[in-house]
């Protein structure tokens, strides 16, 4: 009896030393920044980023192997969360001068993911802990120092931001390894299942009697077979009803242009017939005898002849005019040209829309445009170029406009209005989606509000295709220069008779 407690005895010495040699020491620390020392920007990434590889490799292991519920689940977070802090960590990283981002782990590191993989049952679980309260533990160190001391603003930011959390894992991962069971005796890898002889001497009393036990290290040896999984999944039955589709084809209301021109009225009036008669005038002539008085003087007889003026009367009769002219009245002749009457017809085939039973209807038409707007003088209303017709201004309210049908001239649908804004130059805009099916992969554009008008529940505009929509740039519903009416907002339009 005695013999067998001191047996009991001397293997008890070797507990402590065996369950060192199994567990995986781990990698040499770098040495720490003395308080207040700047940490290089380079260096930060570097350990930053070999320290997280290290944390995701080790519990993307223990995932595997691990047998306690408790460190499977914190393997699991770890994953994530240092999967997630790896991509910003690259963020932060570019553009700084020097810092690369490793992609692998350097050879202490290594090393000490090979000594986990090597280790199973509950002494992986509590390796795996106690590698995880180290990292955790000098990375909360790292981040901390550079937290304070950075030299770089941007890996600053993201160590104070990453801080918290690697103190709250290394709080988590301390409760772990304290909840977990004491360390299993076993053999220590590495010296061939020999240790040396060990002697537990007893004495009993005082006599001079004494035993030596010799007791050789016990060797154990685990072999862990491979375990075979058999996952048997039956061929999945999947069964679609599809309902019978709904066609619904609309003919939106054709327009209909009938030009009157304003009547000619032409009046032809031949040239009068004029006839002037006129007849040879009479010319008479009366040439009196001259008188001659012969006075003899006394002298030389003084003769003196005073010739008579001649009196010429001409008798001119008065010429006859006759003018012949129509005995009725003009003839006026009224011609008047038939109407040609227009009819615009929309272009290929008919706009086809499912809508699913359940689901409220949304166009899926293509939208509307804006730039066909910016050829157009600013004062000049789209629609009264459209269909001729003189447009009133009408205010209508912001709520009204939203939703409303927009149309071009040839009666094809280009969208719908989700909303008016009114941009920093004080014009107002109406924002349409196009595009998409059932508002997926949507387009929104803007369209000055001068370059539409409303006939009845519908806003027309001019000349917009559906390619040129898809041509416009999209409308940025976070732009700040615009501001959105809404409720009872007045919004001039032009509105057609």
């Amino acid at each position: 009896m005695k013999l067998r407690m001191l047996v009991l005895l001397a293997s008890a010495a070797f507990i402590p030393d065996v369950a060192l040699a199994q567990a995986p020491q781990p990698a040499p620390r770098p040495a720490s920044a003395q308080s207040g020392t700047q940490i290089p920007a380079a260096d930060f990434v570097n350990r930053a980023a070999v320290s997280n590889m290290l944390e995701i490799q080790s519990s993307q292991l223990a995932q595997q192997k691990a047998q306690n519920d408790r460190v499977r689940e914190f393997a699991h977070s770890m994953v994530q969360d240092h999967t997630a802090a790896g991509d910003k960590l690259k963020s932060a990283a570019q553009g700084v001068p020097g810092a690369t981002v490793p992609t692998s782990l350097d050879q202490p590191h290594q090393q000490m993911v090979q000594t986990l993989q090597s280790a199973s049952g509950p002494g992986f679980d509590r390796d795996y802990i106690q590698m995880q309260v180290t990292a955790h533990q000098d990375a909360v160190n790292l981040f901390d120092q550079y937290a304070q001391n950075g030299d770089n603003q941007q890996l600053k930011q993201f160590a104070q931001q990453t801080l918290p959390t690697l103190r709250e894992h290394l709080q988590s991962v301390e409760r772990i390894l304290n909840s977990l069971p004491p360390a299993q005796i076993g053999a220590a890898p590495g010296n061939g299942g020999q240790q040396p002889q060990q002697t537990a001497q007893n004495q009993a009393g005082q006599g001079p009697s004494r035993i030596v036990v010799q007791q050789p290290v016990p060797t154990v040896r685990v072999d862990q077979a491979s375990p075979q999984v058999t996952v048997q999944q039956p061929q999945p039955n999947v069964t679609v009803r599809q309902p019978q589709p709904e066609i619904l084809v609309r003919q939106p209301q054709p327009t209909v242009t009938v030009d009157i021109p304003q009547p000619e009225i032409v009046v032809r009036m031949p040239q009068p017939d004029v006839k002037v008669a006129m007849a040879q005038p009479q010319v008479q002539v009366n040439q009196p005898q001259p008188q001659v008085q012969v006075v003899q003087p006394q002298q030389q007889p003084q003769v003196q002849i005073q010739p008579a003026q001649p009196q010429v009367q001409v008798q001119q009769a008065q010429p006859q005019v006759q003018v012949q002219g129509a005995d009725n009245q003009p003839i006026v002749r009224y011609e008047r040209a038939e109407p040609r009457v227009v009819v615009n017809q929309p272009q290929g085939q008919p706009n086809v829309r499912i809508e699913r039973q359940g689901e409220g209807q949304q166009a899926n038409t293509p939208q509307q445009a804006q730039q066909q707007a910016a050829a157009r003088p600013a004062d000049t209303p789209a629609a009264s170029q459209t269909t001729g017709a003189l447009p009133t201004a009408q205010a209508l309210t912001a709520s009204r406009v939203s939703g409303m049908n927009l149309y071009n001239t040839q009666g094809n649908a280009l969208g719908d209005v989700e909303r008016v804004v009114q941009g920093s130059d004080g014009r107002q805009y109406i924002v349409v989606g196009a595009g998409g099916f059932l508002g997926i992969g949507e387009k929104h554009v803007a369209i000055p509000v001068d370059r539409v008008a409303v006939r009845g529940d519908r806003l027309i505009t001019q000349g917009l295709t559906e390619d040129q929509i898809r041509a416009l740039p999209s409308f940025d519903r976070n732009d700040r220069s615009f501001r959105q009416l809404e409720g009872n907002q007045p919004v001039q339009v032009s509105v057609l008779r």
